[in-house]
């Protein structure tokens, strides 16, 4: 399958681990869907083999653990969605070097810590969505200067402090 560009799999029953294999696949590997299943387990770190990858949807399963920390070399990733698994540990600081990253949805985990500032130099970044965790400290300003940032969804976390008021600019 050294030609395979795109696997979706998406609202079935399947269950069971994402194996490390996954990361086998060629530099022509461009989208994985796999939402609304019944994948638990790890998301394993052979995940940032996939170099060509542009989408990465995990949304709507049952992972737990950490998000892996070997994203540096997905450089073409454009869409990086997990939402509404069983995350937890922090937000690595490896997303904010994807230089074409422009969704980022992490909503409904367990993820805690600071939002890393370094978010805020990501300027492909359009869609942030960071609500239902356990995030805390305050938001960072860097933040606010993505200009191009469309939808930004912090809610129901432990945030502290007060928004900047370059943010009603």
């Amino acid at each position: 399958m050294r030609y395979l560009r795109e696997v979706v799999i998406e609202d079935n029953p399947v269950n069971g681990f994402l194996p490390a294999s996954i990361g086998n696949f060629s530099d022509s590997f461009r989208m994985f869907v796999a939402r609304r299943n019944k994948l638990k387990g790890t998301i394993p770190e052979e995940i940032g083999n996939l170099s060509g990858l542009r989408v990465l949807a995990l949304s709507h399963n049952e992972f737990t653990g950490s998000i892996p920390e070997k994203l540096r070399t997905m450089n073409n990733l454009q869409e990086f969605y997990l939402e509404n698994n069983s995350l937890s540990g922090t937000i690595p600081d490896d997303i904010c070097s994807l230089p074409n990253l422009g969704a980022l949805k992490l909503t409904g985990n367990q993820i805690s810590g600071s939002v890393p500032a370094c978010l805020g130099n990501v300027s492909t970044l359009r869609y942030l969505h960071l609500a239902f965790n356990r995030l805390s400290s305050i938001l960072p300003e860097s933040l606010w200067s993505l200009q191009d940032l469309l939808e930004l969804n912090v809610s129901a976390n432990l945030f502290s402090g007060r928004i900047p008021p370059e943010f009603f600019q």
